[in-house]
This record gives structure tokens, C-alpha cells and sequence, in this order.
């Protein structure tokens, strides 16, 4: 009857919003997918992004630790170069101070030999005048 026929309409009418529903609720899920997709996509050029910054610093820091090492191996260089000079100049203290010594005596030899020509001649002197 009548009230059959309306109560199809409305079976059906609430089908058609049902669908109409179900196509929205699809359709921001789309939605939702493709942002999160988006998203996605901007976090991987990001990860990638912050990799390469990473691989450079890697090489930055090999290179920062290549060139350390070979300062330390110019600085041990310089070290040994350094306690070698100390040698060299302690040996050539040593030395300057032997000299000296050596000076000194020679200096006080020296002036005993020209105490003794002095009086020698102080007494050749005297035996001259007394003939």
C-alpha cells in the first residue's frame, strides 16, 4: 500500500545520504592519505637532507683529524729538536766552562813565568852594574 510505497522512498532516500555520506567520509580519507603522503614525502627530504649534512660532517671531521695528526707528528718533531738543542747546548756549556778553566790556568801560568823573566832580568840588571 501507500504506506509501503513512502517507507521505500524513505529506505531509499536514506541509502542515497548513506552513500552520499560514505562518498564524503571516502573522500576525506583521500584526503587524509594524501597530506600524510605529503608529509611522508617532506620527512624523507628531510631525513635525506639531514644524512648528506651528516656525511659531511664525517668528512669534515676526517680531515680535521688527518691534519691533527700530522701537527702532533710536526710537534714530537719539534720536541726531539728541541731536547736535542738542550744537549748541544749543555755539551757547548760544558765545554765554554772547560775553556775557562783552561784560560785561568794558563793566565796564572803565565804570570808566574813573567814574575820569574822579571825578576831574572831585575837580577841581570844587578850583575851588570855590579861590574
Amino acid at each position: 500500500g501507500p504506506g509501503e510505497e513512502a517507507q521505500a522512498v524513505v529506505s531509499t532516500q536514506s541509502t542515497g545520504e548513506q552513500t552520499k555520506e560514505a562518498k564524503e567520509r571516502i573522500g576525506d580519507i583521500e584526503k587524509n592519505i594524501e597530506e600524510m603522503t605529503r608529509k611522508l614525502e617532506e620527512e624523507q627530504k628531510e631525513k635525506e637532507r639531514l644524512i648528506q649534512l651528516c656525511d659531511e660532517k664525517d668528512s669534515e671531521l676526517e680531515a680535521i683529524t688527518e691534519e691533527n695528526e700530522t701537527e702532533q707528528k710536526t710537534i714530537a718533531a719539534l720536541e726531539l729538536e728541541i731536547e736535542n738543542n738542550i744537549r748541544v747546548t749543555d755539551s757547548n756549556k760544558n765545554e765554554l766552562y772547560n775553556m775557562d778553566q783552561e784560560k785561568k790556568h794558563k793566565e796564572a801560568k803565565h804570570a808566574e813565568l813573567q814574575k820569574k823573566l822579571d825578576i831574572f832580568i831585575q837580577e841581570c840588571m844587578e850583575m851588570s852594574e855590579a861590574v
